[in-house]
């Protein structure tokens, strides 16, 4: 009986062996190279950003009025000056060491301006007690001019403020308060009075990438001369220089357009 007990495993065994085919050459190496399948191209428009075409940072100083008694006190003494130097252009002459209110709070403005923003466009704003107010919410903002950082008013913002946070409670050994009720955001507030100072578009366009590395650098020259006939060349592992080529030179804004919608050639998995 001890053969037979052998016998199965001995037959599987020859089965598979057996059984096994030789794999063609060209099957083998489809397996090889399937096993290093390359990446789909990415899109330019997500590896690079052209130079002067960026956002710009605008700020300002205001009054946030209407509060619910959760302004500044008395000891933030510029909130009250700049109440009285408001009060005083419409009119009304008083000493801002005579003012005692709660319902003010001095604010530090902040907005980001857009390329080629034009007149009229209007952009978030948000606004951030630097007193001691305990909560804006419920507020408004008084006009405020913001300024770039060249000291020029872009853009003018004025609106009621909508805060994140808040404090429930009556009193302050009974109250909770959720996230920061200090900040406050003016959707749509701010209106362009000036246009943004953005580079425009000429005969030649430098790519910056947003990861800088060389051989990403060198593969975008390679799609963007591929595409174009050698236009582009790689200055060093973080900019891209590209000529335009002569049947967009009258029009810069298709050519980026195109370039946009370039693909980078893809690489390999290791």
């Amino acid at each position: 009986m001890r053969p037979f007990l052998f016998l199965p495993f001995f037959l599987g065994a020859a089965f598979v062996s057996g059984g096994q085919q030789p794999v063609p050459n060209g099957t083998a190496q489809a397996i090889s190279s399937n096993s290093q399948p390359f990446e789909p191209g990415v899109r330019l428009k997500d590896l690079v950003t052209i130079e002067g075409v960026r956002d710009n940072q605008l700020v300002g100083y205001g009054l946030v009025v209407g509060l619910n008694g959760t302004g500044d006190r008395q000891q933030t003494l510029f909130s009250a000056q700049s109440l009285t130097n408001l009060l005083q252009r419409m009119g009304v002459s008083i000493s801002p060491t005579l003012i005692t209110v709660k319902n003010t709070a001095a604010v530090i403005v902040t907005a980001t301006l857009p390329p080629y923003a034009q007149p009229g466009t209007t952009i978030d704003a948000t606004a951030a007690a630097i007193g001691d107010a305990t909560n804006l919410q419920g507020g408004l903002l008084i006009l405020t001019t913001l300024r770039g950082v060249n000291g020029q008013v872009y853009a003018t913002v004025q609106g009621p403020v909508i805060t994140g946070g808040f404090i429930a409670g009556r009193s302050s050994s009974n109250s909770q308060t959720v996230n920061h009720p200090t900040v406050g955001r003016i959707p749509n507030g701010a209106s362009v009075e000036r246009p943004a100072p953005s580079v425009p578009l000429g005969n030649v366009v430098k790519l910056q990438l947003k990861e800088a590395d060389f051989t990403t650098a060198a593969r975008v020259s390679a799609a963007i001369n591929h595409r174009f006939t050698s236009t582009a060349h790689a200055d060093n592992s973080s900019l891209v220089t590209v000529n335009l080529p002569p049947s967009y030179t009258s029009r810069p804004i298709e050519f980026v357009a195109e370039l946009e919608s370039l693909k980078e050639i893809g690489r390999a998995h290791v």
